[in-house]
């Protein structure tokens, strides 16, 4: 998929490194500060801006990974509300997708867009945006920005993959008894925000009048319960004292629960989606590790957070480039079940 990864820190470097005739993805820091990307005619650039990027067992909150294309690849910009004006090749074998997280069609999109994929292809992506959690045109070329799109990068190339999240049940199962789209409204018919704060108050110390939602909801996501499955996570954002707002679609009558973990569970799930992801490309030459991890788990692990990234580092060979971003949800259809949007997990890509 790719071939050479780089990473600047300004975007006025990139006007000299490009090489003429070749494509290039952008992964930019939301403090990264710049107002378009150079312009160029004999170079193809797309982006998209994320909290943080990753580069060589590191985060940072400025700075541009510019991922160079393989022949074999190619790149561009679709709007999420028509995904069938993609048209792949039976030879693809491994996309990337980078979407708006806060758009309301992700879910929509990712149904529809995996239909359309030759049957074995292998999908990983996530969640551009940044951490004021306002949508905003978070996806780029060098002409222009836009706001509910996603860049889809394809190749014949092979993937691995890797999905673990780390978090267990504190309580529930719940019933779901009154969505609209990403918005949580009633928990076994009660406000969903009163059913929430009471678990969260009676397991800790915290309490939502003195701190904001999103430093607790961060510590307790909500989990789909699904059958023979692991538990799909979705994260709470914001909350008007009633409703819930989440990062993702949410099915009326999902059974849920309010879910919690340690530190060290944490860390040990993205150790195990690392070693998942490098199993499945056993015997292939291995370019680089792709690392799609949600920014609430840094958040979260502070500075214990760069032992999750040691450990995903340790399950490749010496001088392998681990790499990649701090997303606002992560996608990937791990074991041919089907595509999903997830929140507060680790997704890692073999490359």
């Amino acid at each position: 998929m790719f071939e050479r990864i780089s990473f600047f820190k300004h975007t006025d470097d990139l006007q000299i490194k490009l090489k003429k005739g070749a494509s290039y993805l952008l992964l930019i820091a939301e403090e990264t500060p710049f107002l378009e990307i150079p312009k160029r005619d004999d170079v193809n650039v797309c982006g998209a801006i994320f909290p943080r990027i990753i580069f060589k067992g590191k985060t940072y909150k400025k700075g541009i990974i510019a991922a160079k294309l393989n022949p074999t690849s190619t790149m561009h910009i679709i709007d999420m509300d028509t995904p069938h004006q993609f048209h792949p090749t039976q030879e693809i074998n491994s996309i990337l997708t980078i979407v708006d997280g806060f758009s309301t069609q992700i879910d929509d999109f990712l149904e529809e867009f995996y239909s359309l994929l030759p049957e074995k292809t292998k999908l990983i992506g996530g969640g551009a945006g940044k951490t004021n959690l306002i949508q905003e045109p978070v996806i780029l070329d060098m002409y222009r920005f836009y706001m509910n799109a996603a860049i889809i990068v394809t190749s014949v190339s092979p993937i691995g993959l890797g999905v673990k999240h780390g978090w267990k049940p504190l309580v529930g199962p719940f019933i779901a008894t009154s969505c609209q789209g990403n918005c949580l409204e009633k928990i076994n018919y009660h406000d969903a925000f009163g059913v929430y704060k009471e678990a969260i108050e009676k397991d800790s110390d915290l309490r939502f009048e003195s701190t904001p939602f999103f430093k607790i909801s961060q510590r307790y996501p909500l989990g789909i319960v699904r059958y023979n499955k692991d538990f799909l996570v979705r994260e709470p954002v914001t909350t008007n004292g009633s409703n819930i707002v989440l990062v993702g679609k949410l099915d009326e009558n999902s059974v849920l629960s309010i879910l919690k973990s340690e530190n060290d569970e944490l860390i040990e799930a993205a150790k195990e989606a690392a070693q998942i992801s490098r199993a499945d490309m056993e015997g292939e030459t291995i370019q680089s590790a792709l690392l799609i991890d949600c920014i609430s788990r840094f958040f979260l692990l502070d500075r214990l957070f760069k032992h999750e990234i040691q450990a995903i580092t340790n399950a490749y060979p010496p001088k392998t480039v681990v790499w990649g971003m701090l997303s606002l949800g992560e996608i990937a259809n791990a074991n041919q079940e089907g595509i999903e949007f997830y929140n507060n997990t680790c997704v890692v890509g073999t490359l």
